[in-house]
């Protein structure tokens, strides 16, 4: 083992361990996870 792994490569193991999840799925929830940080970031100031 390298000590490094890209992140192309841990991509591609996920995908590999969970093949019923279907491309679109894998947007959709990307989208949910950049939405949830763009909120907590951009509230973050109000506390």
């Amino acid at each position: 083992m390298s000590g490094h792994s890209s992140w192309a490569g841990v991509k591609r193991q996920v995908r590999e361990a969970h093949p019923e999840v279907s491309d679109a799925e894998w947007v959709a929830r990307r989208q949910v996870a950049r939405t949830a940080t763009e909120a907590y970031v951009l509230g973050h100031h109000l506390r």
